[in-house]
């Protein structure tokens, strides 16, 4: 499946790239792109394959959110994010996901994993009320995950779009056609089928033969490295367009007349190229071990995981440690508004700062784990 969709969307490239400055000013994909890129195939990437789904690895996860972030960085965050809500809601109960996708294979998820609350027990469910942020991708979402802590630790609740309002407020310097707005919800039903308790899953309880490969996966690294993925294909757009520029462009207040011709240019383009190398190396070896996993039904130890959430983070990273040499590189006609990289300079900026994709917080995992140590840091590894 996915190398037909990679297909379909490389085909798409005009189109996206044409609507990414528009989208950006609009804070929200168009209705167009998004319809253009459902009719790919590309958001049914983890729905599961009875609902017409691909049950895609973590590897095609990346692959496909990289290429779609590399035409534009918005819609391949989207890509990931979407995909990624899709691959939790197949953790839920079968009739959960009849409720979403039974009538409707295309219907696409948002939400968020930080809590709010509260919550109230009553017979077959409970009442939900609270407000959540940042939902990517709301505007085109039928249904929500809203996260809350119960008497017995992290759930996750499905809410669909009758159940909840969208704020506007999604003002941010990068991922701006992301429309990661708050959504709150005030006093819903939520029934016990639509509920997922976290505690058992990040635990390692979906990682079963009665699951399907795709959704065995140890959950948290696997969604830590769905967040990196757009960040590969916006590093290697952001090195083609100055490769590509570099042939018509000088060097300002120098003698050369094409940056190609500097060696000093030259070694630039070969650090930030590396660095690009370094972050596919650690994104995709963690994703081809989580799947090796996956295919065995083994949840990997505690270690292993935290490596993966650190390779996640080495990843996002070096991207962005390659974008400030190509910046630099390019110069300052890159900054301009007409010009494609200060866009991707701007949304890898944003998507690096993620809560799951900090460095400091994951390598401290990291850290404490290959020396034994207690894990202070957070409980989701």
């Amino acid at each position: 499946m996915s190398s037909d969709v990679l297909t379909a969307v490389a085909a798409l490239a005009p189109q996206l790239t044409a609507a990414a400055a528009q989208a950006d000013t609009d804070r929200r994909l168009s209705d167009d792109s998004v319809a253009a890129l459902q009719e790919t195939g590309v958001f049914r990437t983890a729905t599961p394959k009875r609902y017409g789904g691909g049950e895609a690895s973590l590897r095609t996860h990346l692959e496909l959110a990289s290429a779609v972030a590399a035409i534009d960085g918005g819609a391949g965050w989207l890509t990931s994010l979407w995909n990624g809500n899709s691959w939790c809601v197949a953790l839920f109960p079968e009739q959960a996901q009849d409720d979403v996708w039974g009538a409707d294979p295309d219907a696409l998820i948002s939400g968020t994993l930080k809590p709010s609350g509260p919550v109230r027990r009553v017979p077959g469910g409970y009442r939900l009320s609270g407000a959540w942020s940042y939902a990517s991708g709301i505007w085109h979402a039928s249904w929500v995950i809203a996260s809350v802590v119960l008497e017995d630790g992290p759930a996750a609740f499905l809410v669909p779009r009758e159940d909840y309002e969208i704020v506007d407020e999604w003002h941010m310097a990068g991922m701006r056609s992301t429309g990661s707005n708050r959504y709150v919800v005030d006093d819903a039903f939520v029934p016990d089928h639509r509920i997922l308790k976290l505690g058992p899953v990040v635990g390692g309880a979906n990682v079963t033969l009665s699951l399907a490969p795709s959704y065995r996966a140890a959950i948290v690294p696997s969604l830590v490295l769905m967040v990196a993925g757009p960040q590969l294909g916006l590093g290697r757009a952001a090195l083609k367009h100055v490769v590509e520029s570099a042939g018509q462009k000088g060097i300002a207040f120098t003698n050369f007349a094409r940056q190609s011709d500097s060696v000093a240019f030259q070694l630039q383009i070969a650090e930030a190229a590396t660095a690009l190398d370094t972050a596919d190396l650690h994104a995709y070896r963690a994703a081809d071990a989580l799947d090796g996993h996956a295919t065995e039904a083994v949840y990997p130890a505690e270690l292993l995981r935290a490596r993966y959430r650190a390779d996640a983070a080495v990843a996002a990273r070096h991207v962005n440690r390659a974008l400030e040499t190509l910046m630099t590189a390019h110069g300052s006609s890159g900054l301009a508004d007409a010009s494609p990289l200060q866009r991707i300079w701007r949304d890898a900026s944003v998507a690096a700062r993620h809560g799951m994709l900090i460095p400091q917080v994951n390598m401290e995992v990291y850290g404490a784990a290959l020396l034994g140590a207690e894990n202070t840091v957070s409980p989701f590894v």
